[in-house]
């Protein structure tokens, strides 16, 4: 479940380019350059890759379980934590004292750690009913 939420949130990134599409400062900050402008001594982006079929069905069924979630909070919780594993790489691990301003500091760290792993268990259990 977990992994899945994961890779979704790398596939938004991958789609969106994983900063703001619109103007900060009038329209400069949308110039980007077309493959003619690059010079040898300018870094060269990576080629971004077009979703694929399957991983588009996997993004948008990842961001449906999320809906599953009745409570705002909850749901506002598995998306910090999932951002911030899906920020690390493989071995990543959720900084819980990260998250305790963003939720507004009512639970301490481990009551988050521990609020997150109820919100998957029964996210998992739900969704497993309505495939079941």
């Amino acid at each position: 479940m977990e992994a899945r939420l994961v890779e979704a949130v790398r596939l938004c990134w991958r789609i969106s380019g994983g900063h703001w599409p619109f103007a900060k400062d009038g329209p400069w900050s949308l110039i980007q350059k077309d493959w003619w402008d690059w010079d040898a001594r300018d870094e060269r982006p990576i080629p971004r890759m077009p979703l694929s079929r399957t991983e588009v069905a996997e993004r948008d069924e990842a961001i449906g379980w999320l809906r599953l979630i009745a409570d705002d909070a909850d749901r506002r919780l598995v998306v910090l934590a999932v951002t911030q594993l899906a920020k690390g790489g493989d071995r990543a691990r959720v900084s819980w004292l990260k998250l305790l301003k963003p939720m507004g500091k009512t639970h301490g760290a481990d009551g988050l750690r521990m609020r997150y792993g109820r919100v998957l268990n029964a996210l998992t259990v739900r969704i497993n009913a309505v495939r079941g």
